[in-house]
């Protein structure tokens, strides 16, 4: 054994011997130095936060570090265990706010601010603060703080006196102690947290104060000076952070809004059995259009089921399925930048099978232009805990007076048997994501009933058919977090072409409507709207179902899709609109064109007489421009007889493009793509002028077509 230790020795020197043979007795060394306030005092065992890392403001001497130059330059430590005891001594001068942060790394921007560049550093933080009388106790001396409030009774010497401290970090334990008391701790896991995350500044930093093999301790400059002494740091046996396995509810089928204004919207959830839709589950059987004539006849509600499931089967084993569970639900909301002031907590509200297990709520009193945050909760019945926790938000319109420059989107024709990114969703929306618009338009088809796996000849299949494309990851991150306008069509009130008095199977005309008007989107009454988006936009939203005559009845002045009632109220809010531009949003075409044996919308012949009229009324009305759902190609048409102008957004899935022949371009079109993607608009307003730019894009993002509003005249 000596000589082998002479030969390392002679070889590599005594260093290496340590290493090769005591790999531990390294670690414990610099363990030991960690424990020794010397290092802490070193100024070279800290770096800046600013560019260059040089430190210009702290100064360690005396074994102090103390911040006498503030200038936001706050000091970061080398790396060290993120399960640990750490005391310390404190001390600041009069009406300074300061800190210690640990388990600190590298997060990206903070939801609100959205101008902040690049990845910062975020951990937890021990407040220190010379507070005042109404301070909150989420960020009063000793808090963690936003997470978890300090203890009232707790001793705190004045200014300029020093404080002792103490961090424990163990596992997912931490506490605060301060002058030996304990005075905060919180729990880093389990729905609790996870509602305290989504309600706290640290929303969306994925694994925020997780405990990990390395992190960092960050002395905070809040532009007051403090001095720190006495720093001991003693690492804690790392203890693993695995997530147990969760009883439900849960909620999949995320949340959505839907007729947002200046001071209003509607907010939607569901509760769920499972925390994500099966995804391995079974295929449906297929059954012919045959098949299905023949069930319709027998109206058998159970044979419609049944025809179409494995034997053996239930609803719940078939592929991307998401059964509804009993629950009970909370909303908090508030404006991003006004958190603490604004924040409101609804009361606890019942989920039952009756309405499919789904919750709703009509928010008013909103402020306009702005950014709302939502959190919504979930707890089984009666239960005391929270269960699962979803964090999304919404915007507001701008003031009607308020020239403001934005964008918005556009889509259609969804359905989950031709999605085009598999279980994940359809490609678009991780596009509409990067463009960030104020708002969607989904002109409808957003499911198809009357297509194959399953065919939703019962209220029983519809509600799955919608449980189902929601819990598409993509699908449902979009939507809970983005202002969007649902419209429904034929193919998600009832069947295709569909009219009031008609039945699909085992389900009313009026059933379907109850379905996606009450239970499945926000509601509202009456099913149409007008929204001013500050002043140069103005949009409206049709209703194209619940109105409208039966396709067979012979066209004429008392034939319509709108309903007398809704285009009195179309022309009326049209004539007394002052926006530059007015954006008519229509479930179906108004001028097309569109194939010569479609039978349900204002650019067939079988309702001439009402497209004419829409057609001569919206044209002679400045800036109106109609933007349309249903068709699945793109193309931007004008009417040869009138010069307005249609814009058709296109089917959201590359799957999803037909019923038109590539090529086939006829007069009145100034684009046409067979193909599937969405229509952005972007309003620039600047000083007097405004101008409306339309895009068509590919499910990927990328433009196609390019139109600007005013027309440019040419010569």
């Amino acid at each position: 054994m000596n000589f082998i230790l002479n030969l390392i020795c002679r070889c590599s020197g005594f260093v290496l011997l340590v290493c090769l043979f005591s790999n531990t007795s390294v670690w414990s060394a610099e363990e030991s130095r960690l424990d020794n306030p010397a290092t802490w005092a070193d100024p070279s065992f800290w770096k800046s936060l600013k560019p260059s890392g040089q430190i210009a403001g702290w100064e360690f001497q005396d074994g102090e570090v103390s911040l006498v130059r503030p200038g936001g330059e706050s000091i970061l430590s080398k790396p060290v265990a993120s399960d640990f005891e750490l005391s310390f001594d404190w001390k600041i001068a009069t009406k300074v706010n300061s800190g210690v942060k640990y388990r600190v790394r590298k997060h990206g921007a903070p939801y609100w601010n959205k101008t902040y560049q690049g990845a910062g550093y975020w951990g937890i933080e021990y407040q220190i603060y010379d507070e005042k009388p109404n301070t909150d106790a989420l960020h009063a001396t000793g808090a963690i703080y936003d997470l978890a409030t300090a203890a009232p009774d707790r001793k705190v010497l004045p200014p300029g006196t020093w404080n002792t401290a103490k961090i424990v970090a163990d596992g997912s334990t931490v506490k605060h102690f301060l002058n030996d008391s304990l005075v905060a701790s919180i729990t880093t896991e389990g729905p609790e947290w996870e509602r305290t995350i989504a309600l706290s500044k640290f929303a969306g930093f994925k694994d925020f104060g997780q405990s990990s093999t390395k992190s960092c301790i960050m002395l905070t400059d809040h532009g007051g000076k403090v001095s720190y002494r006495n720093f001991r740091f003693v690492t804690l046996p790392q203890k693993s952070q695995a997530p147990g396995k969760r009883a439900g509810p849960f909620l999949a089928d995320g949340m959505r809004n839907s007729w947002a204004d200046q001071t209003s919207i509607g907010i939607w959830t569901r509760t769920t059995q499972f925390s994500e839709m099966n995804s391995g589950g079974k295929k449906f059987q297929p059954i012919s259009n045959k098949q299905v004539k023949e069930l319709e006849e027998t109206a058998d509600a159970v044979q419609f089921l049944t025809a179409q499931l494995p034997a053996g089967a239930s609803l719940d084993d078939m592929i991307g399925a998401c059964p509804g569970a009993a629950g009970e639900v909370r909303l908090t909301y508030f404006p991003e930048k006004r958190r603490a002031a604004k924040k409101q907590t609804t009361q606890w509200r019942k989920t039952t099978a009756a309405e499919d297990f789904t919750a709703q709520w009509h928010l008013n009193d909103l402020s306009p232009g702005t950014r709302y945050v939502t959190v919504l909760e979930v707890r089984s019945p009666g239960g005391q805990e929270t269960t699962a926790v979803l964090r999304g938000g919404f915007e507001t319109a701008p003031a009607k007076k308020l020239r403001k420059s934005l964008s918005f989107c556009m889509t259609t024709c969804h359905d989950f048997i031709r999605t085009d990114n598999g279980l994940q969703g359809h490609k678009m929306y991780p596009s509409l994501e990067k463009i960030n618009p104020s708002f969607l338009v989904h002109a409808g088809d957003i499911e198809y009933y009357d297509k194959p796996e399953p065919w939703a000849l019962t209220v029983e299949l519809m509600r799955f058919k919608w449980g189902r494309i929601f819990s598409l990851p993509d699908n449902r991150s979009f939507y809970k977090n983005h202002t969007t306008y649902f419209l429904k069509d034929d193919h998600d009130t009832l069947k295709n072409d569909c009219w009031p008095g008609q039945r699909y199977g085992s389900v009313t005309f009026e059933e379907g409507v109850r379905l996606f008007n009450e239970e499945q989107f926000p509601s509202r009454t009456p099913r149409y709207q007008t929204v001013q988006w500050g002043k140069d936009l103005q949009v409206w939203f049709l209703e194209g179902r619940d109105f409208r005559s039966p396709n067979t009845m012979a066209d004429g002045p008392e034939k319509t899709i709108l309903g007398a009632e809704q285009k009195a109220w179309l022309f009326k809010t049209l004539d007394a609109s002052t926006a530059t531009f007015k954006l008519i949003f229509s479930p179906t075409p108004i001028v097309g064109p569109d194939r010569s044996g479609k039978k349900d919308n204002h650019a067939n012949t079988i309702f001439a007489n009402e497209g004419e009229q829409l057609r001569q009324k919206f044209s002679s009305v400045d800036g109106a421009i109609v933007l349309c759902g249903d068709r699945h190609w793109q193309y931007a048409s004008v009417d040869e007889e009138t010069g307005l102008w249609e814009f058709g957004c296109g089917p959201g899935s590359e799957k999803h493009q037909l019923g038109w022949k590539k090529g086939d371009e006829r007069s009145s079109h100034r684009f046409l793509r067979v193909a599937g993607g969405f229509l952005s608009g972007h309003l620039e307003s600047k000083g007097k002028l405004s101008e409306l730019t339309m895009h068509h894009r590919t499910v990927d993002g990328d433009v196609v077509s390019t139109f600007r509003f005013p027309v440019e005249k040419r010569p």
